[in-house]
């Protein structure tokens, strides 16, 4: 633990520029999050979540201010060094799973780790997350479809945690489960906070967001409480 934020935003503003003019999604948003901490970020629809989550996650940069991950300035950094961050440092956890369907469980677990040391995995990593989060052998065999949305969650959450990131990011992560499957992922996550792992959730549902530490509200692109 170092006497930095493992993420700072400051003064952070997102405008995207389109034809019927500029839309500001995020106004000038200053924010730190530490390392260990579970943060949830609600609002309303056209609030800013999704824009602030894409920023917490790296898949864009500011228009103006700056976002710090880890110490590093994310707008300073090249291309490359953008994608091994998300792939390193950041864990990704969608609604919609996002599971590769051609591959089997055990194999949209793997890949992370194909991706990062170019070949097969021979650790036992990818079994090792996928027991973690309640998936047997015999289940991780099965392609996406074969398989209730409870567990292509938790296969998505095994995913996400395989290259042992810092951040787990997790975007609405029970928005298509039933309310006892999504408490049993909730329960995952709660988990994974316990042992260290700072969990951001972006999500509506002041239900699930009761489970963070910290709730950050978002209206009309700027923070209103936290």
């Amino acid at each position: 633990m170092t006497d930095e934020p493992l993420i700072r935003l400051t003064d952070v503003t997102k405008t995207y520029h389109l034809e019927s003019g500029d839309f500001t999604a995020l106004d000038h948003v200053s924010l730190d999050i530490e390392e260990g901490e579970f943060v949830a970020i609600m609002g309303p629809s056209g609030s800013g979540k999704s824009t602030m989550m894409n920023q917490l996650g790296i898949l864009d940069v500011p228009t103006s201010g700056e976002l710090y991950i880890a110490g590093r300035n994310v707008a300073k950094m090249s291309s490359i060094e953008r994608t091994h961050m998300r792939r390193d440092v950041i864990g990704y956890v969608f609604q919609k799973f996002y599971l590769i369907p051609l591959l089997s469980a055990y194999e949209n677990v793997e890949y992370p780790l194909i991706l990062k040391y170019k070949k097969r995995d021979t650790t036992g990593k990818a079994a090792e997350y996928l027991k973690a989060v309640g998936i047997d052998p015999v289940m991780g065999a099965h392609r996406p479809n074969q398989l209730s949305g409870g567990q292509q969650q938790r296969v998505a959450i095994a995913r996400a945690l395989v290259n042992e990131p810092k951040i787990l990011i997790c975007d609405e992560p029970t928005g298509n489960l039933d309310s006892k499957t999504g408490l049993q992922i909730m329960e995952i996550l709660t988990d994974l906070h316990r042992k260290g792992k700072t969990v951001i959730i972006v999500t509506h549902d002041p239900n699930i967001a009761a489970n963070a530490q910290r709730i950050i509200r978002l209206a009309d692109g700027r923070i209103v409480a936290s």
